[in-house]
């Protein structure tokens, strides 16, 4: 398999096909030379790119730190708003049956004051009567 068929060419065809080939491989070269420059130069950006993001991150990570700080504050607040509201939902809620307790003896006493003057009221009807005939 290692035996060179070009030998039973003749040497015109011979010289072209090894200048052909020649050529080809000075091709394949440039192309490879000119890939690992544009991956070198693809490279080199990459990295510029990767520190000027770590830059950036170094520039922001105080102020994230702070936004999630503050996220968590006011979470902390809100959940202490809830249990504000809720304290005020169960006072208000006792007001109310207070309230309606105080309404209950309030028409109560009202129907009692009602019942007391009619009764004073007749007494004085009484009494008006028995001063007329005496």
């Amino acid at each position: 398999m290692s035996e060179d068929f070009t030998r039973k060419l003749p040497t015109t065809d011979r010289d072209v096909i090894l200048t052909a080939i020649k050529n080809l491989e000075d091709n394949v070269r440039s192309s490879i030379d000119n890939l690992v420059t544009w991956v070198t130069s693809v490279d080199a950006r990459i990295r510029g790119l990767e520190q000027k993001v770590e830059t950036r991150l170094h520039d922001t990570r105080p102020i994230w730190h702070k936004v999630v700080a503050d996220i968590s504050q006011l979470q902390a607040s809100h959940d202490g708003m809830r249990a504000d509201l809720r304290e005020i939902n169960r006072k208000t809620d006792t007001i109310t049956r207070d309230q309606a307790v105080f309404n209950d003896a309030l028409h109560k006493v009202q129907g009692d004051f009602h019942l007391i003057d009619e009764r004073l009221r007749r007494i004085e009807v009484n009494r008006d009567r028995q001063n007329s005939q005496t």
